[in-house]
C-alpha cells in the first residue's frame, strides 16, 4: 500500500510501478480503478471486468457479484495481474476526523469500504494477483500490514537533510542558509519531524525566514503543547503542523481563519463573506494565505477543500460560548446556501453538482443540527431541498437516510395538512418515481392530488401552486404508464400548465409543454410532440432554463427519431451528451447514450448500438443505478433478439432485466422485461419456461390496467400455446387479449399503430356515407400486408366496405389481436351509426 498525503504522488507512483511491472515482464498486465469515482464494490468489480474480461463485460448482467466476479476470477487465473485500486482514503476517513463526520456519510463509508476490501481479498488470492492500493490513511485488516506499506512522506534521513539545505540555498544563505546551519542542527530538526516530508514542505517557508534552529525549538515547543492539548493523540503531529502553518499566516487572517471550526472539511467563500459580513477583499486575503500555507486547496466556484486536520484543530481550541455562536450563524448561512444550490439545479447544474459534492459534509453536519433541534418544519424542508441536489449524484444511501428522516418529520405533523406535509408526500412520491415503483408512486400521486383538491386553491399560502403541482406530478407519472397512461395525463397537463400560469410559474408551466410533448410521443402524434417540445425550448431559453433546454432538445431527438429524420436524432444526443459531460451529471449521460444506442438501432448499425448501450451501462454500475441498468438491460436484449440474431443472450439480458425490476419493485417494467423474456424462449423453443414467464407478466400487468397493455401479453401467451399443440388453450388466450384491446379502445383509448390508422380511416369514410376513399386506399395497402403474413386484415376490411357484417373474419388465425379488435370495433361502431339512424 503507498501511503500519503494528497499531491504527493501516490497514483502517478503507482501507475509507474504497474507499468514497469508490466514491461519487466513481472506482471503480464495490470488493471487500474479509482474509488473516488467507482465508490462501491459493484462499481470496482465492473471497472476490472471491463479491462481484463472484454468491453463487453458488465456486472449488471449477472444474477449477483457472486457469479459476476467468475468470469474475472478466470482472466486473473490465465493471467499474473496487477491491480491498482487507487484514491482509497475517498471511502477511508482519518481517525480525528471520522469521529466528527455526519453518521449518514460515516455510515455509507464504512459499508462502501467493508465490501471493498472483501472483493479484493478475493482477488488478491487468485492465481498470481498482486494488488497496489493508495491512500492516505492506513488500510484496516486484512491490509494493515506495515510490511507492505509504503509511506510517501517518510523520507530517507540523508534525503531530509538534502532537503532541507536545498531550501536554505534557494533563500541564498539569508537567514541561516546552508553555510550558517551546523548539520547537526538541520539532522536534529529532522529527526524532531520524524523525515515526514509534508510537514518539511509546510515548514520550508519557516526555514528560510527563521533558520534551521529557530525552527526546531518552535516546532518542539508545539509538540509538547499538542501533547499537553491532546494527550495520548497520534495527531498530534499533524495538528502540530496546522498549528505551525497557522502560524505563518498575518495575525490579522490567523484570528479570521478560527471560524473555520465550525465548517466541515470545506468552505465556500462567498458564504464565508456572508456569516461573517466581511469585505470580499478580506475573504480573498484569508484564502490566499490558507492556500499558500498549505492548509488549503483551491476548487472551482470560490470554494476551498481544507486541510483535513484544521477544522478538529480549529473546533478544540474554541470555547463552548464561541462555538455556539459562530455555529448559530454557520446554520443559518448554509441554509441560504442550500437554496442557493437548489436554484441552481435549473440554471447551472454543472455548479450545483460540483458545489453539492464538495460540501456533502457540511450538508449532513446541517441536517443532523437541525434535525436535532426538533424543528419538524425545518428539517422536512431541509430533506426536500437535500433530496433534489442529491438526485444525480448516484448517493442511493444517503437518498434512503434523507427519506427516512423526511417520513419521521412528516408523521410527527399528525393529521393536519399544510405545505410541509404536502412537501414530504411529494418528495416520497419522488422518490418513488425515480425508483421505478410506478405502483405506488401512482397511488400516493392520486392521493396527493385528490387531497390538494379537497383542501382547495386557499387551504394555507401557495396552496394554489401546490394544487398545480400536484397535477403535474400525476401528469409526469401516468406518462411513464405508456399508451393510456399518457391519454390521461394530457387533460391534467392542460389544468397544471393554466394553474401555473395564474400564479406566474412560468418555468413549471414550461415543464408541463416538456412532459407534453412526451406523452404526444406515446400516442404516435410525432408533428404535435415536435411543436410542443419547440415551444418549451423557446420559453426555457428565454428564461434561462440551460439544463431544461438540454433535456427538451435531447426529448426532440426521440421525436426526430419516429420521424425518420435520424441524423438530427444523432446531432441532438451528440449535442446533449457533451452539455451534461461537462455538467457532471452522469445519470443523463447514460441516458442520452441509451437513446443514442436506439437510433443507431433504428439506422441498421447494430454494433455501434451495441456500444452506445454498453456505454450507458457501465456508467448505471458506477453510479448504482439499479433501474437504469434494468433498462439498459432490456435495451441491449431487444437489440440482440431483433438485429443480431443472439436470442439466447437476448433472454439472458432479459431476465437479468427482470430480476433487477424486482429488487427495484417496480412491477410495471417487471411484466414487461418477463413477456420480453417469454417470447425469446418461444423462439429457443424452449414453452414451458416462456409460459411461466409469460403467466407471471400477465399477473403484474393486471395491477395496472390499460396503461400495462395487458393485451400484448396474452398475445405471446397465445403464441406459446399455439407453438406447444395447444390450440383450444391458445384460441382462449388470444380471445382474452382482444376483449382486453377492445375494453382499451371502448374507454376511448387510442390505436396509433398502422392497423389503427387504416381502420380509422375506413371508419371516416364510412361514417361519412363515402366508401370510396376506403376503398381505394385498402387497394393501396393490401401487398404490403400480404407481404407480412396478415392480408387476411385487409380483406376483411374490405369485405366490410362491400357491406358485409361478418364477425368470423376476425377468427382468423393470422391476424393479430389488435387487428381482429379493429375488425369488430369497426362492424360494431358501423351497426351503432346504422341504429341510431333509424331512431
Amino acid at each position: 500500500m503507498v501511503r500519503g498525503q494528497g499531491g504527493e504522488g501516490k497514483t502517478g507512483l503507482a501507475a509507474e510501478f504497474a507499468r514497469w511491472m508490466v514491461r519487466s515482464q513481472q506482471m503480464r498486465r495490470a488493471a487500474f480503478v479509482s474509488v473516488e469515482t467507482h465508490s462501491h464494490a459493484a462499481a470496482v468489480l465492473d471497472a476490472f471486468g471491463r479491462q481484463l474480461v472484454g468491453p463487453g463485460y458488465s456486472v449488471a448482467t449477472f444474477d449477483d457479484l457472486e457469479k459476476a466476479i467468475l468470469p474475472v476470477e478466470r482472466a486473473l487465473v490465465e493471467q499474473a495481474t496487477l491491480l491498482v485500486v487507487d484514491n482509497m482514503e475517498s471511502i477511508l476517513l482519518p481517525p480525528f476526523i471520522a469521529a466528527e463526520t455526519p453518521p449518514a456519510l460515516s455510515e455509507d463509508a464504512r459499508l462502501e469500504l467493508a465490501s471493498i476490501l472483501q472483493l479484493c481479498a478475493r482477488l488478491n488470492a487468485v492465481g498470481d494477483t498482486r494488488l497496489v492500493f493508495t491512500s492516505r490513511e492506513p488500510l484496516p485488516a486484512p491490509f494493515a500490514g506495515e510490511k507492505q506499506r509504503r509511506e510517501l512522506y517518510q523520507l530517507d534521513r540523508e534525503d531530509a537533510v538534502k532537503l532541507v539545505e536545498r531550501v536554505l540555498n534557494a533563500a541564498g544563505g539569508d537567514g541561516g542558509g546552508a553555510g550558517d546551519a551546523a548539520r547537526e542542527q538541520i539532522e536534529a530538526l529532522v529527526d524532531a519531524v520524524h523525515c515526514h516530508i509534508r510537514t518539511l514542505t509546510l515548514l520550508a517557508p519557516a526555514l528560510r525566514e527563521r533558520g534551521v534552529e529557530a525552527t526546531r525549538e518552535a516546532l518542539v515547543e508545539l509538540m509538547a503543547e499538542m501533547e499537553k492539548r491532546f494527550p495520548g493523540s497520534r495527531e498530534k503531529s499533524v495538528f502540530a503542523s496546522v498549528e505551525l502553518s497557522l502560524r505563518r499566516m498575518s495575525p490579522a487572517n490567523r484570528d479570521r481563519a478560527r471560524v473555520l471550526g465550525v465548517f466541515h472539511g470545506g468552505v465556500n467563500l462567498v458564504a464565508l463573506h456572508l456569516m461573517m459580513q466581511w469585505e470580499m477583499a478580506d475573504v480573498g486575503a484569508l484564502a490566499g494565505e490558507l492556500i499558500a500555507t498549505g492548509l488549503a486547496t483551491p476548487n472551482r466556484y470560490d470554494h476551498l477543500t481544507l486541510n483535513p486536520a484544521l477544522c478538529p484543530y480549529l473546533r478544540g481550541r474554541m470555547d463552548a460560548a464561541e462555538r455556539a455562536a459562530l455555529i448559530t450563524r454557520w446554520v443559518a448561512v448554509m441554509g441560504a446556501y442550500v437554496v442557493f444550490l437548489e436554484q441552481q439545479l435549473r440554471r447551472n447544474i454543472e455548479l450545483a453538482a460540483t458545489l453539492t459534492l464538495l460540501e456533502l459534509p457540511n450538508l449532513f453536519a446541517l441536517f443532523d443540527l437541525v434535525q436535532r433541534a426538533g424543528g419538524v418544519k425545518a428539517t422536512i424542508d431541509l430533506a426536500i431541498s437535500l433530496y433534489s441536489l442529491l438526485q444525480a449524484l448516484g448517493k442511493p444511501r444517503l437518498l434512503g437516510r434523507v427519506g427516512q428522516v423526511r417520513d419521521a418529520a412528516a408523521a410527527a405533523l399528525g393529521d393536519a395538512w399544510n405545505k410541509a406535509r404536502f412537501q414530504a408526500a411529494w418528495t416520497r412520491i419522488e422518490q418513488q418515481f425515480a425508483d421505478g415503483r410506478l405502483r405506488e408512486a401512482l397511488d400516493g400521486a392520486q392521493a396527493l392530488l385528490q387531497r390538494a383538491r379537497a383542501a382547495g386553491e386557499q387551504a394555507y399560502p401557495s396552496a394554489d401552486y401546490d394544487l398545480a403541482a400536484a397535477c403535474g406530478l400525476l401528469a409526469r407519472v401516468l406518462e411513464k404508464m405508456g399508451v393510456g397512461g399518457s391519454k390521461q395525463a394530457l387533460p391534467l397537463l392542460d389544468e397544471a400548465r393554466q394553474r401555473f400560469k395564474a400564479v406566474v410559474a412560468e418555468t413549471m408551466a414550461s415543464t408541463c409543454l416538456a412532459i407534453q410533448g412526451n406523452c404526444l410521443v406515446n400516442l404516435g402524434r410525432f408533428d404535435e410532440a415536435s411543436a410542443s417540445h419547440e415551444d418549451c425550448i423557446q420559453r426555457d431559453e428565454q428564461l434561462g432554463n440551460d439544463r431544461q433546454v438540454a433535456a427538451v432538445k435531447c426529448a426532440l431527438g426521440i421525436v426526430r427519431l419516429h420521424q425518420g429524420r435520424l441524423p438530427e436524432a444523432l446531432e441532438a444526443c451528440v449535442e446533449a451528451r457533451k452539455r451534461f459531460t461537462a455538467w457532471g451529471d452522469l445519470g443523463s449521460v447514460a441516458g442520452i447514450w441509451i437513446q443514442t444506442g436506439g437510433v443507431y438501432q433504428e439506422a441498421g448499425l447494430p454494433e455501434e448500438a451495441e456500444d452506445a448501450y454498453r456505454k450507458a451501462l457501465a456508467i448505471m454500475v458506477q453510479l448504482g443505478d439499479v433501474a437504469g441498468q434494468a433498462r439498459t438491460l432490456g435495451q441491449l436484449g431487444s437489440l440482440c433478439i431483433e438485429n443480431l440474431n443472439r436470442i439466447e443472450e437476448a433472454a439472458a439480458l432479459y431476465r437479468q432485466a427482470a430480476d433487477k425490476y424486482v429488487e427495484k419493485c417496480d412491477v410495471a417494467n417487471e411484466g414487461t422485461m418477463r413477456s420480453n423474456l417469454a417470447f425469446a424462449l418461444q423462439i429457443l423453443r424452449r414453452l414451458e419456461e416462456a409460459r411461466q414467464e409469460i403467466c407471471r407478466a400477465i399477473d403484474c400487468s393486471a395491477q395496472f390496467g390499460h396503461a400495462s397493455e395487458p393485451w400484448k401479453t396474452w398475445n405471446v401467451l397465445a403464441g406459446i400455446e399455439t407453438d406447444a399443440g395447444y390450440p383450444a388453450a391458445a384460441a382462449e388466450a388470444k380471445g382474452k387479449a382482444i376483449a382486453c384491446y377492445l375494453t382499451y379502445r371502448r374507454a376511448g383509448g387510442e390505436n396509433h399503430n398502422r392497423d389503427g390508422r387504416i381502420a380509422l380511416a375506413v371508419t371516416q369514410s364510412l361514417l361519412a356515407g363515402d366508401p370510396a376513399p376506403a376503398a381505394s386506399l385498402l387497394e393501396q395497402q393490401l401487398p404490403r400486408f400480404e407481404a407480412a403474413g396478415a392480408g387476411g386484415f385487409i380483406r376483411a376490411l374490405q369485405a366490410i366496405v362491400s357491406g358485409s357484417r361478418d364477425r368470423a373474419p376476425a377468427d382468423a388465425t393470422d391476424l393479430q389481436c389488435t387487428m381482429a379488435a379493429e375488425i369488430l370495433l369497426l362492424i360494431e361502431t358501423l351497426e351503432k351509426a346504422g341504429n341510431q339512424r333509424l331512431e
